[in-house]
């Protein structure tokens, strides 16, 4: 019962502050007026948030579900993730983005420890799914705001133009989606990814032609992933 009381707070706290920093102004602004203040390529359409709802709506379902069923590795890390949720949209409103970039990159790392929780063979709702969901979004924003981060503080890139950073962290995401699908068999993983990126192309339109072309090109890449990597190489947990 502590366990689960404690991860039900946490969760609670985690969706009110994160679903707050888009409706209302913390700190005198929005999350997504932070957001559009500069000029980020590598940058989803703001509809792409609903995806927040999705993630929540599944952890919800997860922990009723496995009430008096986690383990207390399970606990401490479902946990941790919420509560870095929360440090996270705090030190965004706060506009202390490096210190948001090092707190994302936290919670990167527990979802990836509690997804590997589970077997290779989990694809239930109960399981891994929502974190493998939860996990793709979060590495996606750790790409997003380290270009934010970039450009708030005037990098200049190494003489390269943004568009064209913006099609090489395409990339990057395209090949750890395809490392996921491929090695730890996760069709979600890759399937949150073509949202992102569809959202990339919307966001930039005819303005950015190569990012937006590079966007759905990739999207098209990811979804060959989907469709065709059958078998998983990787050995059973």
């Amino acid at each position: 019962m502590p366990q689960f009381f404690l991860m039900t707070i946490t969760y609670i706290v985690s969706v009110i502050l994160t679903f707050s920093s888009f409706f209302m102004k913390i700190n005198g602004q929005s999350s997504l007026d932070i957001s559009n203040r500069f000029p980020v390529v590598f940058a989803p359409f703001n509809v792409s948030h609903v995806i927040w709802i999705v993630i929540y709506m599944l952890l919800g379902y997860w922990l009723v579900m496995n009430f008096k069923k986690t383990t207390i590795k399970q606990t401490v890390l479902f946990s941790s993730i919420c509560i870095l949720q929360i440090s996270t949209v705090i030190v965004w409103h706060q506009e202390l983005f490096i210190a948001s970039l090092g707190s994302t990159l936290l919670l990167v790392f527990c979802l990836f420890s509690l997804y590997n929780t589970y077997p290779l063979c989990d694809k239930s709702l109960t399981g891994r799914i929502p974190f493998s969901i939860y996990y793709a979004w979060s590495t996606f924003m750790l790409m997003t705001d380290t270009s934010f981060t970039l450009t708030a503080y005037g990098w200049n890139g190494f003489g390269l133009s943004n568009p064209l950073w913006a099609v090489i962290l395409l990339t990057v995401g395209v090949a750890i989606a395809l490392h996921m699908r491929f090695h730890h068999f996760d069709i979600m993983y890759p399937s949150v990814f073509i949202w992102a990126y569809i959202g990339i192309a919307l966001h930039n339109g005819f303005e950015e032609l190569l990012v937006t072309t590079a966007a759905l090109f990739l999207c098209g890449v990811l979804l060959v992933g989907i469709l065709f990597i059958k078998k998983n190489p990787a050995p059973k947990k």
